[in-house]
């Protein structure tokens, strides 16, 4: 694991335990420090009710917030070994309808976010609101792990790029870059590339040279949309070759809001099956 601050932004001991699990690994050599930001969320009660002949506003609950920060603090800490000098648990309060910024500003201080998967059989809000502020609040890099975490090597045997030749594809390359680097295959998919006059005339050539001259051992894999979704043709591939994590650009509805995932990240999101690198 490189140097630097690897964070887990928690609002749940249960949800968030795999995305604890996997960054104490990543940070079991000692070389960088995890960050446990316990985040004590506002909830308003509904809006407005009637008392006698006047309307009352209600208020977000700010001591219930700090509380529950302290609560979480109290759940994790005996998840961290006695032995470990570089981690350390925070207590933060957020308020109500600030998410994206307070988180975005706690987030930004780290150079990597760990997360739990955003998506469950039951509605996740916190864990959805929390991942987004950190890509597109804080801008970092974030590995989104399955329920119960993930194992991942730190010179991993086979690693996956879903490849797009867009801005945050290459975002999420160069944010994965230490990680490429220490992999003993990077796997470059395209997925149905569209060819236009002037391209290359080997899809993925650019990017892969651009990873085989930082260091990365490269292949690329050109792969038909044999299914509906393109979500399922990455799953499929990853299934297939024995990928330990995939790196993917992380993209957004930003006319409607910027906070909502959007196409094949949501879907990937939904059903996280292995570990994804996403950033924007």
């Amino acid at each position: 694991m490189s140097r630097g601050t690897v964070a887990v932004l928690t609002t749940d001991a249960v949800l968030d335990r795999g995305a604890i699990a996997t960054a104490l690994a990543l940070t079991e050599t000692g070389e960088a420090h995890l960050d446990i930001h316990c985040l004590g969320i506002e909830s308003t009660p509904p809006d407005a009710y009637l008392a006698g002949p006047a309307l009352m506003l209600t208020m977000p609950d700010r001591d219930a917030a700090q509380a529950r920060a302290v609560e979480l603090e109290a759940e994790l800490r005996p998840l961290i070994p006695a032995h470990r000098g570089n981690v350390q648990l925070h207590r933060h309060h957020i308020r109500e309808g600030l998410i994206g910024h307070d988180v975005g500003r706690i987030a930004r201080l780290s150079d990597r976010i760990v997360a739990a998967a955003p998506y469950g059989p039951e509605p996740r809000p916190l864990q959805v609101a929390t991942l987004e502020a950190a890509l597109f609040a804080g801008g970092l890099p974030v590995i989104v792990v399955p329920d119960g975490g993930a194992e991942i090597a730190p010179a991993p045997a086979r690693l996956m790029v879903a490849w797009d030749d867009s801005r945050e594809a290459m975002v999420a390359v160069r944010a994965a870059l230490p990680m490429l680097r220490r992999a003993g295959c990077v796997d470059v998919v395209i997925i149905d590339p569209e060819v236009q006059a002037g391209d290359r005339s080997d899809p993925g050539g650019d990017i892969a040279l651009f990873l085989a001259r930082n260091g990365a051992r490269v292949e690329v894999s050109v792969l038909a949309r044999s299914r509906f979704r393109v979500s399922e043709v990455l799953r499929r591939h990853a299934l297939d070759t024995g990928a330990e994590a995939m790196v993917m650009g992380a993209y957004g509805h930003s006319r409607l809001r910027e906070r909502l995932f959007g196409g094949t990240t949501r879907e990937m999101l939904t059903d996280a099956r292995l570990p994804l690198i996403l950033a924007r």
